[in-house]
């Protein structure tokens, strides 16, 4: 069996980020890019690693060209990042052996140091936060939802060194593009037919939101971070009110 490895990435307006993730991959066999019609230096940057850098029109969100990055892969096994991750030394050196000692899996989990305004958050759900990253093709499903989880097709198995995901370095930015992420969860929260009705208006503008702060900060351990932690939750029950809010104002331009 082929064990070469392609690393593949779906990017857009990343030129702050994509040379620190590119250094940390270059050791692959090869790196695939689709680039989401960037308008900064993204794709000059990532033409210094690979020639494969793909134009796609912009979605605003990764999902929907994973499985183009995927179509455009030579190799039989395949590692997913973002732009704004790292794979760690410990985690290159993991991989490395586990292809070269003839895999078990025909796809792994890997866990993911986040870090947030400068801290590896070990609460807030956030640790270990496995994700399916390293796969052969064919072995996983993808989701176009924003946000969905990889869904494996086969066994799955667990690496022990982790992707470090810097999640937010500056606070003004990571608010905006949550902003933009909303948007596109309550469309499609619309399209898969929800609404906000007199009977769930006060339960998800209202309760839904505080329940999520709640269980975020205590169920999850978002204390232990601190006031990261609290901020974390703060963030994440902003996100469901938001994302209600919009969903309202879709299904009211909407007429339903």
């Amino acid at each position: 069996m082929n064990t070469a490895l392609s690393v593949i990435m779906v990017v857009k307006n990343e030129e702050k980020r994509i040379r620190r993730c590119l250094e940390s991959v270059r050791w692959a066999d090869e790196i695939v890019v689709v680039d989401q019609s960037s308008d900064d230096a993204t794709v000059n940057i990532c033409r210094e690693y690979t020639d494969k850098v793909f134009s796609v029109p912009p979605k605003n969100f990764c999902e929907p060209d994973r499985q183009t990055a995927v179509s455009k892969v030579k190799n039989d096994w395949i590692l997913y990042v973002d732009a704004d991750e790292v794979v760690s030394p410990e985690l290159k050196s993991e991989i490395i052996s586990f292809l070269a000692t003839g895999p078990v899996y025909g796809c792994c989990y890997i866990p993911r140091k986040n870090i947030f305004l400068g801290k590896w958050i070990m609460g807030s759900g956030w640790y270990p936060g496995y994700v399916l990253r390293l796969f052969r093709k064919g072995f996983v499903k993808f989701s176009n939802d924003i946000h969905a989880d990889t869904s494996p097709l086969k066994e799955s198995g667990y690496l022990k060194n982790h992707i470090i995901h810097y999640t937010c370095d500056d606070l003004g930015e990571y608010v905006a593009k949550s902003d933009r992420y909303i948007s596109i969860l309550a469309g499609q929260s619309y399209d898969k037919g929800d609404r906000i009705s007199v009977k769930n208006f006060v339960w998800g503008l209202f309760i839904l939101p505080a329940v999520y702060f709640l269980h975020r900060l205590i169920l999850k351990a978002g204390l232990r971070d601190g006031w990261r932690g609290f901020l974390i939750a703060l963030l994440t029950s902003r996100t469901i009110f938001m994302k209600n809010i919009r969903l309202w104002a879709v299904q009211k331009k909407c007429g339903r």
